[in-house]
C-alpha cells in the first residue's frame, strides 16, 4: 500500500464535481496559512460532476447567469466571464449576458477555470493535488482523517469533506426488463442511446421534470421529429423560467409555519392574493427560497416526511423551472401536437419485434402502448444512502463513521454539516457538503445553497488553522 502524507494543514476532498471544486476554491482564496488540498475524484477534469459534465450544448444551466457567480459579492463575474471566454468554448453569449443560460458543460468550464486560477494564485505554499480515483474507505480519530483509494493509495488529512453528489437510481422491475435494449436509454444525456432513437416514431418519457427537458431538447437538436410522450406519477409538468421580481416576503409576517398543512395553507392564500392583483406566480417560489433552511430545520421529521411525500413533487415543478430556450423547445414541439403528457405510472414492458409494449396505467384505465423507444428522465434523484450501491457509501455506513439521516435523505450532521457517527457523537474533522445533507438543509442540491455551504465551510475549516492574533 502507498502512504500519500499532507503536510500540516491538509484538508482531504472526496469528490471533485462542483460542491467540492468550490470547496477548494474557497479555502485556497482565503487561507493565511500553508495548505495542502488532495481531491479524490475519478474524474479527469474537477468541476463538472455529473450536471457539467454533458458536452451538448442543448443542455443549458436552469437560471441566468447573474445568479450563478462563484463570488455572491460580485454577481456580475460569471457574465464577465461569459463574455470573455465563451466564445473561445464555442458559446458567443447575447447582449445582456447576465440574464443568459449558458450551457452545462460552459459553466462546468467557468469552475474549472477558476479553481485553477485559485490554485495559480495560491497564497503560502498552498497547493492542490487531484488523485483520479475513488475513494475505498474512511477511518477518522480525533485529530486526523485516512481515507483509502480504489487504486490503494491511502491519504491522510487534518480535515477531510465528503463532497459526493447524486446517485442514479436502480432501473424499476419494469424497466429493468429493457435492460441491454438498444432502443432504451436509461440516462437521458447518454449520446450514444439518443442517437439510436433518431428514426423512432413515438418515445416515451419516464419522467417530467428538468431531466425530461434535456431529452426533448437534445433530441429536436437530433432532427428528430417523431412524437413524445411524456409520463410522470403526478402529472406535474415543468414550466419555463420568466424573469419577475420577487413576491412579498410574505412569511415574514408571524412565526414561520411549522408543519406541512400550514405551510401550503399559507402559500396558497399568497398565490390567490398573486393572482388576484394579476402579479405573475413565479415571484413567489423566490420570496419562498430565502426562508427553506429555517422552514425545513424548524419542523420535525414527521412534517418533513409529510412534505416529501405529498408536497415535494409541487415544490420541484415550482422552483425548479426550465431555462427559457429550453422550454421555448418544449412549447414548439407541444404546438407541433407532438408532445403530450399526463399522469400516470408504468406496470410493464414487453418487446414484439423492434417495438416496446408498454403496459400503463393513467386517469383512463390501463392502457397497452407501443412506442420505438424509451427514455429514463427520472434523473439521478436516490438520496437514501442505504439503498446506494456504491462501495464507499456501503463502507462508511458499515463502519459507522456516518449514519443515515432519520429522514432518509442523505446522511446525520450539525446544522453547520459536521458529521455524526452511529454513536451519536460529532465528528470534528469530518464534514460533507451538498447532496449528503439533504436530510439537513433541503435544499442543498443548487449552486446558490452549495455555494454558501462552501464558504461557511472553508470558514470553519481555516479558523481551526489559523493562528489567534494577540493585540
Amino acid at each position: 500500500m502507498r502512504i500519500d502524507r499532507i503536510p500540516h494543514h491538509s484538508v482531504a476532498i472526496v469528490g471533485g464535481g462542483f460542491a467540492g471544486a468550490l470547496t477548494a476554491l474557497k479555502l485556497l482564496d482565503q487561507t493565511e496559512v500553508p495548505l495542502a488540498i488532495t481531491i479524490i475524484e475519478r474524474r479527469e477534469e474537477l468541476g463538472r460532476g455529473v450536471a457539467y459534465s454533458t458536452p451538448d450544448p442543448a443542455h443549458l444551466v436552469n437560471g441566468p447567469a447573474e445568479i450563478f457567480s462563484l463570488y455572491p459579492e460580485d454577481t456580475g463575474h460569471l457574465a464577465r466571464w461569459l463574455v470573455e471566454n465563451g466564445p473561445a468554448y464555442g458559446w458567443t453569449p447575447p447582449t445582456e449576458a447576465g440574464a443568459s443560460s449558458p450551457p452545462r458543460y460552459l459553466y462546468g468550464t467557468y469552475v474549472r477555470d477558476e479553481l485553477a486560477r485559485a490554485v495559480a494564485n495560491a497564497r503560502l505554499g498552498s497547493t492542490l493535488r487531484h488523485i483520479r480515483s475513488s475513494a475505498s474507505t474512511l477511518v477518522a480519530t480525533p485529530s486526523r482523517i485516512r481515507i483509502i483509494t480504489a487504486d490503494g493509495t491511502s491519504v491522510e488529512a487534518d480535515e477531510a469533506v465528503l463532497a459526493l453528489g447524486v446517485f442514479q437510481p436502480r432501473l424499476s422491475v419494469s424497466e429493468a426488463q429493457l435492460a441491454g435494449h438498444p432502443r432504451f436509454a436509461a440516462n437521458p444525456w447518454d449520446a450514444l442511446a439518443l442517437d439510436r432513437l433518431t428514426g423512432c416514431e413515438e418515445i416515451l418519457l419516464i419522467g417530467s421534470s428538468l431531466s425530461m427537458v434535456d431529452a426533448v431538447a437534445s433530441m429536436e437538436a437530433r432532427g428528430y421529429r417523431g412524437r413524445y410522450r411524456v409520463l410522470s406519477r403526478r402529472g406535474q409538468f415543468v414550466e419555463g423560467r420568466r424573469t419577475v421580481d420577487a413576491a412579498r416576503d410574505f412569511l415574514a409576517d408571524g412565526p414561520l409555519p411549522s408543519t406541512a398543512r400550514e405551510l401550503l395553507s399559507r402559500v396558497k392564500a399568497e398565490r390567490r392574493s398573486i393572482s388576484a392583483e394579476g402579479a405573475d406566480w413565479q415571484g413567489l417560489p423566490l420570496a419562498i427560497r430565502p426562508h427553506i433552511l429555517s422552514l425545513w430545520q424548524g419542523a420535525s421529521d414527521r412534517e418533513r416526511l409529510r412534505f416529501t411525500r405529498h408536497l415535494r413533487a409541487f415544490w420541484d415543478v415550482t422552483a425548479h423551472r426550465s431555462a427559457p430556450e429550453s422550454h421555448a423547445i418544449i412549447e414548439r414541439v407541444i404546438s407541433e401536437d407532438r408532445l403530450e403528457h399526463g399522469r400516470g405510472r408504468i406496470l410493464g414492458f414487453a418487446v414484439e419485434g423492434s417495438e416496446i409494449i408498454a403496459s400503463l396505467k393513467t386517469a383512463t384505465g390501463v392502457e397497452t402502448v407501443p412506442f420505438d423507444g424509451v427514455i429514463d428522465c427520472r434523473g439521478h434523484q436516490l438520496h437514501d444512502w442505504r439503498r446506494v450501491c456504491d462501495p464507499f457509501v456501503k463502507s462508511l455506513l458499515a463502519s459507522g463513521e456516518v449514519r443515515p439521516h432519520s429522514t432518509g435523505y442523505g446522511i446525520d450532521a450539525t446544522p453547520a454539516g459536521d458529521l455524526i457517527n452511529e454513536e451519536g457523537l460529532v465528528h470534528r474533522n469530518l464534514s460533507a457538503i451538498g447532496h449528503p445533507l439533504r436530510g439537513v438543509a433541503w435544499e442543498s442540491s443548487s449552486i446558490t445553497e452549495q455555494r454558501a455551504q462552501a464558504i461557511a465551510l472553508a470558514d470553519r475549516i481555516l479558523t481551526k488553522f489559523t493562528p489567534v492574533r494577540v493585540a
